[in-house]
């Protein structure tokens, strides 16, 4: 992430737990990154988790209170400070950028390194390759990748610009580069990656293990006021995201999708 991004972010995090972490679609989100990371044994009390782009640190503070050894860093000084004030004491929360992870000592202690939400959207591609060329030459056989980022198409995004009848938005993920992506209020630069492009990046030093949709009908976060007051309606989405979202080829058209590959 570029210091002008890090800076973009600490602007947004005083608001951030009260528009993502707390509201209804953001807790329906992290209730299937978590689904899927129980399937790859990540809540083993063995392993030492390094997570990126932590934000105000509710994921690190999820994952201490289940027994994890967990470090957590984020390139903006103001999420740092926020998910100090807020979170337990006794986890490391500290500033790191992207370029300074891989030489970073409690990272070479780490064996998972995590990132949640779409952190990972700031890198271009080939930024995002040089980042895991870097980690990779640190972690070795069998250590794990887990990430959640944000693919180049989403079937609810897509659907509401439809129904917006703002023709132009239905498939700009796809059709960009990359995007300017309002985070309260300030614009961020944001590349979508699918997971094919990332499966190459990860080619051939990981092999992936899990790869499956996050929010494929449950729907983005920015849709929120619109669905405060319809729990049911969400309730229903979320029923259909729990039949659907098995389904690795799906990855590609949600709102994130999840994939968690092994050092090899």
């Amino acid at each position: 992430m570029s210091q002008s991004n890090s800076e973009i972010f600490d602007s947004a995090a005083e608001a951030y737990d009260e528009t993502f972490t707390d509201s209804l679609i953001g807790k329906a989100q992290r209730k299937r990154v978590y689904h899927w990371l129980k399937k790859v044994d990540f809540f083993n009390k063995k392993n030492r988790v390094f997570e990126i782009n932590c934000g105000t640190g509710f994921d690190a503070e999820q994952f201490h209170n289940k027994g994890l050894q967990i470090v957590a860093t984020d390139g903006s000084s103001k999420m740092i400070e926020v998910a100090k004030e807020n979170r337990n004491s006794e986890i490391d929360f500290f500033q790191l950028e992207f370029n300074q992870v891989s030489s970073h000592e409690k990272f070479k202690q780490s064996n998972v390194l995590f990132s949640n939400f779409g952190g990972l959207n700031c890198l271009s591609n080939n930024e995002l390759k040089n980042f895991t060329n870097e980690i990779a030459k640190v972690q070795t056989k069998g250590d794990l990748i887990a990430w959640v980022i944000m693919p180049d198409q989403c079937f609810m995004e897509s659907f509401y610009f439809l129904f917006k009848l703002k023709f132009k938005k239905v498939f700009r993920r796809k059709m960009n580069e990359s995007l300017k992506v309002s985070v309260d209020g300030v614009d961020v630069e944001t590349f979508y990656h699918s997971p094919s492009d990332v499966k190459d990046i990860f080619y051939p030093k990981y092999q992936v293990v899990l790869k499956k949709p996050v929010a494929l009908f449950i729907p983005p976060s920015y849709m929120e006021s619109f669905f405060k007051n319809k729990k049911f309606l969400l309730k229903t989405l979320e029923f259909f995201e729990k039949i659907y979202g098995w389904f690795s080829f799906y990855s590609n058209f949600s709102d994130h999708y999840i994939i968690i590959a092994r050092r090899l």
